[in-house]
Parts: C-alpha cells; structure tokens; sequence
C-alpha cells in the first residue's frame, strides 16, 4: 500500500455524502507498499480502507477483482469486503482516480514470520484457489511471463551501469524457462502477490488477506511459487527450506501438487523471482514523483533469482 494521490476533506465529502458510513472522524495515509494509494477511514460506522487505484491496475480490471473479493467474501474468506453505496455502485472516481472502499482487517502482517506461520500462510492460499473453483470470470495475469519481455525492454531504454547489468541477468534466467508455462499444468484464479505484508495473522491463525488487485487466471502453482519466493527467505535474505516446506506442507493439507506441478516448482519459481525483479526495477527507473512511498529495491529479488536458477540447474533444493 501507499499514497500516491492525495485526496482533499472538500473532495472526500463529496465522495463520502453517497454512503452510509456516518460521520468522518479520521483519514490517515497508509505509506506500506508501492502500488495504489490507500487510506484508513474512521467513520461513526466503523473502520475501512479507501484504495485509489494507480497505473499498475487498469480501471477494465477492477470489476473482476471487486467480483473476485465478493465471492471470497461470500466463500467466508478472510478478504475485504467492498462496501457499496447508497445505488449499490462499489467503484466509483475520487480526485480523478477509480476508488473503492473496503471493510478493514483485523489483525497484523509480520516482518518475520517463522515456519509455522508459513504452513498456515500456505494452507490459506490454497484457500483462496479452492474458493475460487466456482468463480467464472478470467483475467489474464497482466504480469505473466508473456510480460516480462516488454517490461525488460522498458527497463533497458533507462538503465546504465549496474541497472544494465541487473537487465543481463534479468535476461539470462529467463532463457532457462520456456516462454509460456507448461500448459497440462491446473489454471484457476491466483492471488499473485501473496506477500508477507498482505497477510494478517491473530497469533498463528491467518486472519486476514488484502492487496488482491493482481489477481488473475494462471497457473495454480505458479501463485504458490510467488508465495515461496516471498516467504521462503530469512531476515538475511537467504532461503530457508525450513520455511519452504513448512508452506508447502500447510499448501497440499488442502490441494495436494501434482507430480507435474511438483517437479517445475523450482522453474515457477524462479519465473515468480524474475517478475518482481522486474517490476521493482522498472519502479525504480520509473520513479513516481510526490508520493509518500519507499520503492523497494530490486536487488533483494534479484538475489532470489540468483538462488532459484542456482536450484535449477541442479546445483541445491528447494527443500
């Protein structure tokens, strides 16, 4: 999350008399992330996130996402729930930006989570995929691997020195996948950017999940592969097989892997490092000016990437 757009009290009450959310009491700038602009909303009715939707979320996507989240919400997952207003509309425009206000989560994301919270991260991703077996509408993922070419070519016009180099090495893993995932793999609807920071847990127990506008229809395994890269970590930046299996193991209590997805698990994953690499090299490149935001640094990904194609060319385990 961050704030990118910054919304006036004239604009807000505009936004806000076609609600029935009460009084104002508070909005607060929520500077986590790097993606849209959010806020917390206090109002005499309770607690809300209002989300401002930035670049990287096409307004022709948002009404699959809002469909997605509503029939998690109706699966009884722990996921936002859009609040619509008075006409029933959940997406509307606020300081020329699509905004939607959503129900607030309890509970908080951890900076270092341990196996355990792993196995439960895992299981309630699997979740997420089994509760959307039902769910008819597709997206395709718009930071697939068909993607990242154009996205290494934009990166290319603007880096020099060692941005160039990290574009080489961008380039290099990607020549040991192929160019499309294996197709007899099982497709559904993914999370795809099941972070650490956008799971909340009440002790050990998940009891939120947020962030969910890249969702899209992809590889099953693949959304597992993005959570490893994120999780699978320690503090240091080095992988952790502990962690790894540990969310594996909560993951196959409620969809077990394939043999196929199994044995291409270290390829997705290398494939999930890659992707955020590249998009936080391109944030880089591309800085956003005025916002209250910490762009991250791709570095961190790109030794993941490091890692995953030393795995894959059968020099260590994910586990």
């Amino acid at each position: 999350m961050a704030v990118f757009t910054h919304v006036s009290q004239q604009e807000l009450r505009r936004f806000l008399a076609s609600y029935e959310l009460g009084e104002v009491r508070r909005l607060d700038p929520i500077a986590e992330g790097v993606e849209n602009t959010n806020y917390r909303l206090v109002t005499a009715r309770g607690r809300y996130v209002l989300t401002l939707f930035e670049r990287r979320t096409p307004e022709d996507a948002l009404p699959f996402v809002i469909a997605w989240l509503e029939h998690l919400v109706a699966k009884g997952a722990p996921v936002p729930r859009p609040i619509p207003d008075r006409h029933g509309r959940r997406l509307r425009k606020l300081a020329g930006r699509p905004a939607l206000i959503a129900g607030f989560l309890e509970g908080r994301a951890l900076a270092a989570p341990g196996p355990d919270h792993c196995r439960a991260a895992g299981e309630a991703l699997a979740d997420l995929q089994r509760a959307g077996e039902d769910f008819a509408a597709t997206r395709p993922n718009p930071f697939g691997i068909a993607a990242w070419p154009t996205l290494l070519d934009a990166c290319r016009r603007k880096a020099q020195n060692e941005s160039a180099r990290l574009c080489d090495r961008i380039a290099g893993a990607q020549t040991l996948l192929p160019p499309v995932w294996p197709s007899e793999l099982a497709r559904g609807t993914c999370h795809a950017d099941f972070f650490p920071d956008n799971v909340f847990f009440a002790g050990d127990r998940v009891s939120g999940i947020i962030d969910f506008y890249f969702s899209a229809t992809d590889v099953l395994a693949y959304d597992l592969a993005v959570a490893l890269a994120a999780w699978g970590f320690d503090e240091a930046n080095m992988w952790d097989p502990r962690r790894a299996a540990a969310m594996v193991e909560g993951y196959e209590r409620v969809r077990p892997l394939s043999d196929g997805e199994r044995g291409l698990l270290p390829s997705l994953c290398l494939g999930a490092a890659i992707r955020f690499t590249l998009t936080r090299l391109y944030d880089m490149l591309h800085p956003r000016q005025q916002a209250l935001v910490r762009e991250k640094d791709p570095a961190e990904f790109a030794a993941r990437m490091d890692v995953f194609t030393t795995i894959m060319t059968g020099n260590g385990d994910l586990f």
